[in-house]
């Protein structure tokens, strides 16, 4: 709705303040919540989502309706696409966990693992992640939020 709010008023000047809008007014509706609602998301959801986004992308350069949207694209506006964006807010819900900035419930969430050497290399800021048999339970933010962290550190 407000993409074609942006469209219909379509005399902003520069594609700056054009990615500015976008960011203000519609980047926030993908990133509220995403570490709980995009895994769960089938794959045309998924797709779906990616066109709005390649939709504000278009929009802010004014490129033609049917121009596609590449790397180029992403690297100059300086967005990333839906699934990297989904990482990256699950990495900062996991670094505000570390840093005690998330609600108390967080705790039941994500637990930290103790381990008793200390002076290993991996053995600082660790999750325990819990065992999930059903692609539901690999879903959840519990088992997310260690398997993205477990990552970057490899």
């Amino acid at each position: 709705m407000q993409l074609k709010f942006l469209y219909r008023n379509n005399n902003f000047p520069t594609p700056n303040l054009r990615r500015l809008l976008c960011n203000a007014l519609i980047q926030p509706h993908f990133d509220y919540a995403s570490a709980a609602w995009f895994p769960t998301l089938t794959e045309k959801m998924k797709k779906k989502i990616q066109v709005i986004q390649n939709k504000c992308i278009r929009f802010c350069p004014q490129l033609d309706n049917r121009h596609h949207i590449g790397f180029e694209q992403f690297v100059k506006i300086n967005w990333l696409n839906c699934a990297d964006r989904f990482k990256q807010n699950l990495c900062s819900t996991i670094f505000k966990f570390f840093e005690n900035k998330t609600p108390k419930f967080m705790s039941e969430v994500f637990n930290i693992s103790h381990q008793r050497n200390l002076n290993t290399r991996h053995s600082f800021l660790k999750l325990n992640q819990p065992m999930r048999k059903t692609n539901a339970g690999q879903n959840a933010l519990s088992y997310k939020g260690p398997s993205e962290l477990n990552k970057l550190r490899n």
